[in-house]
């Protein structure tokens, strides 16, 4: 048996002219399709062309395109994370910082504005050559501490996350996009990054259907045709501890409760998560549980080669169940990069439109009194934050001072705060092997919490939620600069 007709290799699009050899061999191997991160759009786009020429069934060309093609691909539009898009079509009125909403609730304008963004990036993705976009996301931010999920959720409801998770299947699919729902049976109520390690649900079954599993429920009526599985331990599902990615009652009770008839694919193989197990026993066990498509297994060639040596276990032995059920969705994939050039200025237009419309206020935003307010900019990401809102401030209070403090130092405040209004803006970005926000931000945050007069969010709404009632909150969702701007001119 061709084990590579059931893995998903990772594409470096930096790298597809480079190593187009390697990926074309994996084609002619008989690969599934790849997962791409990264590169030039057109550089990929014509790379994909060459890779489907080659192929003899469709590949799944496949990204994590939570935000749009700009994610991934330079040239591609990047629009605001989940928790933002939402934000920004929950009516202003009441301001409900999480942008928890039931569809009901929201206005035609905003739902066609909605639409639009999905509609745009489906177009741009389908441009590029990508098949298959990994989301939506159907987790339910329940943890304030998770620190994968956060802002990549459309909320904390279950009716928040499946009203805006089934818009987003509804369009891509409508589009020629296949839509995956991601992380069954839902990766929201943990502090642990899957990336790193196996996180624990707690939750009894009647406490999961109520919550996490009521959006791949509604996912599933809504018709979408991929369901991801979350690297995830969950006694409720399956009392042995095994993660939901390699369990075969998980998998089960995603086809029989939840009347799921899709493609199902595990999450990346490469991802602590998989647990204690190898990545060539964890793939066997998918398999075996009836998972149909392996994802992003470091080495595809040697989990092949571990699943082709004797003596094969029986499931293995007989046949894949679930072959031809993959054959039939490859057969229905878009093949080609579409010819229609997407309207790169007019998305990039609405990504800043929804991201001004997002912006949250929690208190009285006045004008500053003094002219030479402080800036203390905090952030425990590799690169520099913040110059986009430090220009933006600075061109209108000239006298404006900022204090630069590197990851790891010490406040020392007394000198510089002397008849000046203090401004902190946070910046910590929700990424895979990250951990979530440093323990030397979240003394930062405790530190100045009653010291200054504005707090600003450039990343998760929770990490400022300690912050004290008499200080003026600002969600601003994500650090791009269009971000940075429109919080400055609020200011």
């Amino acid at each position: 048996m061709n084990f590579y007709k059931f893995i998903i290799a990772r594409l470096n699009g930096r790298d597809i002219e480079k190593e187009f050899d390697h990926y074309r061999g994996l084609v002619k191997k008989g690969i599934a399709g790849f997962i791409v991160f990264g590169g030039e759009l057109n550089t990929v786009r014509q790379g994909i062309r060459e890779l489907q020429k080659e192929a003899g069934n469709c590949l799944i060309i496949a990204s994590d395109l939570e935000q749009g093609l700009g994610q991934q691909l330079q040239g591609g539009t990047i629009f605001p994370p989940a928790m933002a898009v939402a934000s920004a079509i929950t009516p202003l009125n009441p301001p409900l910082l999480r942008g928890e909403v039931k569809g009901d609730r929201v206005p035609s304008s905003r739902l066609k504005l909605l639409r639009d963004i999905f509609k745009a990036i489906a177009i741009e993705a389908k441009y590029a050559g990508i098949n298959t976009i990994f989301a939506p996301v159907l987790d339910i931010n329940t943890n304030p501490k998770n620190p994968i999920i956060s802002t990549r959720a459309f909320g904390e409801s279950s009716e928040s996350v499946s009203f805006f998770g089934c818009e987003m299947i509804k369009i891509f699919q409508s589009h020629g996009i296949t839509a995956c729902g991601k992380h069954f049976p839902g990766h929201g109520d943990t502090e642990t990054d899957s990336h790193i390690k196996l996180p624990k649900i707690k939750k009894d079954i009647k406490a999961l259907s109520k919550t996490e599993l009521a959006p791949f429920r509604n996912a599933v009526k809504a018709g979408v045709k991929m369901i991801m599985m979350g690297h995830l331990n969950v006694p409720a599902l399956d009392p042995s501890g095994i993660p939901a990615s390699l369990s075969q009652k998980a998998v089960s009770y995603l086809r029989s409760k939840l009347g799921f008839k899709g493609v199902i694919i595990t999450d990346a193989m490469n991802m602590g998560g998989i647990g204690k197990y190898s990545e060539e026993e964890a793939s066997l066990m998918a398999l075996n549980a009836g998972v149909d498509i392996l994802l992003h297994p470091t080495d595809p060639d040697k989990v092949v080669f571990y699943l082709s040596t004797p003596p094969l276990p029986p499931l293995i032995k007989g046949g894949i169940r679930g072959g031809r059920r993959l054959r039939i969705f490859r057969d229905g994939l878009i093949r080609f990069p579409s010819k229609a050039l997407p309207d790169f200025s007019e998305n990039k237009r609405l990504a800043e439109k929804i991201t001004k419309m997002a912006i949250k206020i929690d208190g009285r935003l006045e004008p500053l009194h003094f002219f030479a307010p402080l800036l203390i900019i905090l952030s425990d990401d590799a690169d520099k934050k913040g110059k986009a809102f430090y220009t933006g401030l600075k061109s209108r209070y000239h006298s404006l001072k900022q204090l630069d403090i590197k990851q790891g130092e010490d406040l020392k405040l007394d000198s510089v705060m002397k008849g000046r209004e203090l401004i902190v803006a946070v910046f910590s970005s929700i990424r895979a092997w990250k951990g979530g926000a440093s323990p030397w931000l979240l003394k930062c945050i405790t530190e100045l919490k009653d010291k200054a007069e504005i707090f600003i969010s450039f990343g998760s709404p929770y990490l400022i939620d300690r912050v004290g009632n008499n200080t003026t909150k600002i969600y601003a969702y994500w650090a791009s600069d269009a971000a940075q701007k429109a919080v400055a001119e609020m200011l």
